[in-house]
């Protein structure tokens, strides 16, 4: 896969400039100082809406008269003590209801509510809501290839308290004829988990990024997420080429991180961060030496190699090759330390050279 190798320069700028003078917990992403979107107090829900979150709640299951499921949730940093969650969601074209755009434009276009609510349990295990709201979602693609029974992707993010949560989403028509729920649980570390530990958020394949005003109210994205400043879009399926020259634009966040010198107005990560390539079995087939980095954001451009060794009868190495990785299924392993406290933190993510 070859996206520009821009990116990481871009993201590393952008991070220096409006992320790095502030502390860890600084407001989501390379951004100005206006507000990322929060949740509301609980308010009011339609009946019909709560009663739909009610009946499905312990099993986790619900009501699906527009099939859709929540299949990745992203945690980065917030303002505050906060983070920053990012919940992703997929359903087939015909499912949200796209038709063509009556604006003559040739796009396909559907509109849905979107109802959250975010539930705790409290001493005996019974689940009480915390926070809820709701937005409406005009989502737009391209009626050129337009194909009904594709699934796509779709994201919303938006701040919120440390702690163990879970979060019912609902979809519907504007109507309300139709209503469909999905559930997630969430864990986001608190400053007692973060200052003995490094949590790395799951790493993520970048094909796409660019600087844009910082949103005021949730919003639910089709193809892309925003963090702050930032709208980027994924390689969702870890699916990359095999052509000379391939690469894939990895990007995580390390949580936790000590800083160099906080008094200095511009507190600096010391991380050392190490990629290596393995195949489905864990054998190594390529790694990188350390890398250090400065910043709680991690973006690297990942050649797509492997190690070839010739050994003798008795196993020594003879000789190593580098050549482009055979197609199938690998996994990319990331080992994080932070030098300044000594923690370190590992997260994995597969993908596949087609």
């Amino acid at each position: 896969m070859k996206a520009s190798r821009t990116i990481a320069a871009t993201l590393a700028l952008l991070v220096v400039i409006g992320v790095v003078a502030m502390p860890i917990q600084a407001a989501p992403g390379p951004q100005s100082k206006k507000a990322e979107p929060k949740a509301q107090a609980k308010s009011s829900m339609p009946k019909e809406i709560e009663a739909v979150i009610q009946e499905g709640l312990v099993a986790r299951q619900g009501r699906q008269d527009m099939p859709f499921s929540i299949f990745k949730t992203l945690v980065y940093p917030a303002q505050g003590d906060n983070l920053y969650p990012i919940i992703f969601f997929k359903a087939k074209n015909s499912d949200l209801g796209y038709a063509p755009s009556l604006t003559g434009s040739g796009a396909m276009e559907t509109t849905l509510n979107a109802f959250f609510e975010f539930f705790q349990a409290d001493a005996t295990g019974a689940m009480k809501s915390k926070l809820g709201g709701k937005t409406q979602a005009l989502l737009t693609t391209d009626g050129a290839g337009y194909v009904p029974e594709k699934e796509d992707w779709y994201s919303f993010g938006l701040a919120l308290p440390p702690g163990k949560y879970t979060m019912a989403l609902v979809l519907s028509t504007p109507d309300m004829k139709k209503l469909s729920v999905a559930y997630t649980d969430l864990n986001l570390p608190g400053p007692d988990v973060l200052a003995t530990a490094l949590v790395p958020s799951e790493p993520i394949i970048v094909t796409s990024f660019e600087q844009i005003e910082p949103e005021q109210r949730l919003t639910v994205h089709r193809g892309f997420f925003t963090w702050g400043a930032a709208k980027v879009a994924i390689n969702v399926d870890g699916e990359v080429g095999l052509a000379s020259g391939d690469f894939m634009e990895v990007l995580l966040f390390v949580l936790g991180a000590g800083n160099k010198d906080a008094s200095s107005g511009q507190p600096l990560k010391d991380l050392e961060v190490t990629f290596q390539y393995l195949t489905q079995d864990g054998s190594p087939s390529y790694n990188w030496p350390p890398k250090p980095y400065e910043s709680f954001l991690v973006t690297q451009p990942l050649p797509l190699f492997q190690n070839l060794q010739k050994m003798d009868e008795k196993g020594t190495v003879l000789s190593t090759e580098k050549k482009p990785l055979d197609a199938g299924k690998y996994v990319l392993a990331i080992t994080v330390l932070d030098k300044v406290s000594g923690n370190k933190g590992e997260v994995k993510m597969p993908f596949t050279v087609k």
